[in-house]
């Protein structure tokens, strides 16, 4: 019904009100040679129909009369005789009616079809409005959630790293006081057990105890350092490197201790991060993790060094980073050892002193940074150590790091 509304309204008004002029002309010629026939006077709605509709109520009033007259001539010069001529005119005049009515109810029915697809057309235009606005707050909702979820995460972080630091406070002031009371009598110790060993330098049966007992007291010191390293982590000493150089000397430093034991080192390079950050202090977080990671293998296995650029959030706010990973292809973290995995002085090994990971943490945040992990029972895991990156083309100049103060010993996590 669209497509015939649209098609008869296509033409111009003056066009159409002249084709059903030339239409009912030619339906009174019809109905003259078929002479006196009221059955051809139907067709005369025809063009009446398609004026009113196509051109409005005024052509189709105008294509009634046209049509009474064409008929009341085709009657006159069809050689009918009427009893009255009165006869004549009535016909007209009643077929004239019939024809009015006809146009006021095609009409009628057209304002009825235009006004209820108008209302159609508001009805969608609304449900489209109403769609778009449901869409717009659902949306808007699911952002809102969206942000009161990360906004609760996120005090969750807060309040579980402050009563952390809290902890880790109070537990650096009585490690720190304890390490400073072991380590007066182990400097006596030491002392002593150096002049006793001038004394038995004649006796190699006493000599072997007083080795075991220096290999000891050599331990409880590095006990003693890790536990002030841990306590009173000292401030880094900041400088522009490259992160492939200070993979590179890590590799240096473990490769050949690794092969020994059937793993292997490999390192991935990407030129071009920068790090500001103390190279002694991360030289030694990467060296510890390497170790745990190595620990890890069980047999022969495959440990990678790799640096990365990534996007983080640091500080509370997401920014450029670079990413200093370390994975292993060995056994992964079991659940229970995960939810423990940076306390202070939790170990899964028998020499183990469990602050590893806890100072390596603590070193990293003093540079701004954070410790990620992933791991998958069987398929090994990833460490990464995420620091800001530092964006200054100009000292893109390859340079060795600082050199380690001194080696960390064996990993203590």
């Amino acid at each position: 019904m669209r497509r015939l509304l649209a098609g008869l309204s296509r033409w111009p008004q003056p066009l159409t009100v002249f084709l059903a002029l030339a239409l009912a002309g030619l339906i009174g010629l019809w109905d003259l040679k078929t002479g006196y026939d009221f059955q051809v006077t139907a067709f005369y709605l025809v063009p009446i129909c398609w004026a009113s509709w196509a051109a409005g109520r005024k052509a189709g009033l105008f294509l009634a009369a046209a049509s009474s007259v064409i008929f009341a001539v085709a009657d006159l010069l069809s050689g009918h005789v009427f009893v009255s001529k009165v006869i004549l005119d009535w016909n007209a005049f009643m077929l004239l009616a019939v024809f009015v009515v006809a146009v006021y109810s095609v009409t009628a029915f057209l304002d009825a079809y235009r006004s209820l697809f108008a209302a159609q057309a508001m009805l969608k235009s609304a449900n489209e409005r109403l769609e778009e606005t449901v869409l717009q707050r659902t949306a808007a909702l699911r952002s809102e959630i969206a942000e009161r979820q990360r906004l609760e995460q996120a005090k969750l972080q807060a309040e579980r790293l402050l009563e952390r630091q809290e902890k880790l406070a109070v537990l650096g002031t009585l490690t720190a006081g304890i390490a400073h009371e072991i380590r007066n009598p182990l400097t006596s110790l030491k002392a002593r057990l150096y002049t006793l060993e001038k004394h038995l330098h004649a006796f190699p049966a006493a000599r072997k105890d007083t080795d075991i007992i220096s290999a000891e007291i050599s331990r409880l010191e590095r006990i003693v350092q890790d536990a002030l390293s841990f306590a009173r982590p000292s401030d880094p000493t900041l400088e522009i490197f490259p992160a492939d150089t200070l993979l590179r000397e890590v590799q240096g430093l473990m490769a050949a201790s690794l092969e020994g034991g059937a793993v292997q080192l490999a390192v991935e390079l990407n030129p071009g991060l920068l790090l500001r950050a103390d190279s002694g202090h991360l030289k030694q977080v990467l060296i510890n993790l390497v170790r745990n990671a190595a620990d890890a293998v069980d047999g022969t296995g495959k440990v990678t060094l790799r640096a990365r650029a990534a996007r983080a959030t640091l500080g509370g706010r997401e920014t450029d980073a670079v990413v200093l990973e370390v994975s292993d292809t060995g056994k992964g973290i079991p659940p229970e050892i995960e939810q423990r995995l940076f306390d202070p002085f939790f170990s899964t090994k028998e020499t183990g002193t469990g602050l590893g990971l806890p100072i390596a943490l603590r070193m990293v945040e003093k540079h701004g940074g954070k410790i990620e992990y992933h791991t998958q029972l069987g398929h090994g895991t990833t460490f990464g150590v995420v620091l800001p990156r530092e964006i200054d083309d100009s000292a893109a100049i390859a340079k060795p790091c600082a050199p380690t103060p001194a080696d960390p010993g064996p990993a203590r996590r």
